[in-house]
């Protein structure tokens, strides 16, 4: 049973949906937001290391992301730094945003010892309250 708009001739107007146009639309719109959400991604990407049990969160902004590599460059955010310079780059963070946490990311190369010299120097200037970013194993 089918519905028909027109004459019975076949001489009038036909009425149907094209859904080309929508699925254009709509795959336009995944593209783009693939792209943006690769964008949001802040501070610099290092090799994590991975842990059994791990709590899942994303991090689009609200933490102060502080990424040590595997040569030991420091970076705050996407500026690099070194460990004099740390504490003045937290600062200026902080300047703009004050209500962010702070996300240590560790290279999986390092040891803990080389973690726990920036840890220590963030904590000597009064931000003791730190976020460890490790993978969750198997994924």
């Amino acid at each position: 049973m089918g519905m028909s708009v027109g004459d019975k001739d076949g001489g009038g107007m036909l009425a149907e949906i094209n859904v080309t146009p929508l699925v254009d639309v709509m795959l336009v719109l995944i593209i783009i937001f693939m792209v943006v959400s690769q964008a949001l991604a802040t501070g610099v990407n290092v090799e994590l290391p991975t842990a059994k049990s791990a709590e899942e969160s994303r991090d689009v902004g609200q933490n102060i992301n502080i990424a040590i590599r595997g040569d030991e460059t420091l970076y705050v955010e996407r500026t690099e730094t070194d460990l004099d310079g740390l504490i003045d780059e937290l600062n200026s963070e902080y300047e703009r945003d004050g209500g962010r946490a702070l996300l240590v990311k560790g290279d999986r190369g390092l040891t803990w010892k080389q973690v726990r010299v920036v840890m220590d120097k963030i904590n000597e200037n009064g931000m003791s309250t730190m976020l460890l970013a490790v993978q969750k194993e198997g994924e």
